[in-house]
């Protein structure tokens, strides 16, 4: 197998290239509602998921996508109760695919280097890349601040700083149960949106 570091020198991605991606995907394919139809997503980009069982209780992970970029393994359970972990894990997978595709699929030559490639630590960056792509993509920046706008009755963004009040405690709620994502997204993605970090 060849040096992963050659294999990992993909162009670091910003934020705001990776929000744009994002914007592209949901101008193609997304209907307005939530949450995010990520499946509806796969089969408009000719991604197939396949549940796979026991993914995550014998190989440590939710999903993955194929070396081909076509398919997506999903863990079964997860698969079968749509889980809001599910919904990410797909969505990350999806950052993968509009992300790094034409990257990966010119130079990865066989399966062994691309499962390498994949945990090695020389491309850590890249599932960092995945993971802001699905935060966006399943809870994008101007939706956010319209509902946050809405629970806040103005401008959520005086408030911000009163984390851990009941005011921020229940548009997290709000929020989780609009996205349907995780608390550790909707923070992230408040914190993301507030700062508006481009890098």
């Amino acid at each position: 197998m060849r040096d992963l570091n050659a294999v990992c020198q993909i162009p670091r991605i910003g934020r705001l290239e990776i929000e744009d991606r994002v914007d592209e995907v949901l101008g193609e394919c997304w209907n307005g509602s939530y949450p995010m139809n990520v499946e509806a997503i796969c089969d408009y980009l000719g991604i197939a998921i396949v549940p796979v069982m026991e993914l995550w209780t014998k190989f440590g992970v939710d999903a993955f996508m194929a070396a081909d970029f076509r398919t997506i393994y999903a863990d079964e359970s997860e698969f079968r109760h749509c889980s809001n972990r599910y919904r990410f894990s797909i969505a990350h997978e999806i950052g993968h695919f509009v992300l790094h595709r034409e990257y990966f699929s010119s130079r990865v030559e066989s399966l062994n280097e691309w499962i390498g490639a994949s945990v090695s630590n020389s491309c850590n960056y890249v599932e960092y890349q995945a993971n802001f792509f699905a935060g966006c993509l399943l809870a994008p920046e101007d939706e956010l601040v319209r509902v946050l706008n809405n629970e806040y009755g103005g401008s959520f963004a005086r408030y911000y700083y009163m984390v851990g009040g009941e005011k921020y405690t229940r548009a997290l709620t709000v929020v989780r149960q609009v996205f349907h994502v995780s608390e550790q997204v909707v923070k992230r993605r408040i914190r993301d949106t507030i700062y508006g970090i481009r890098s």
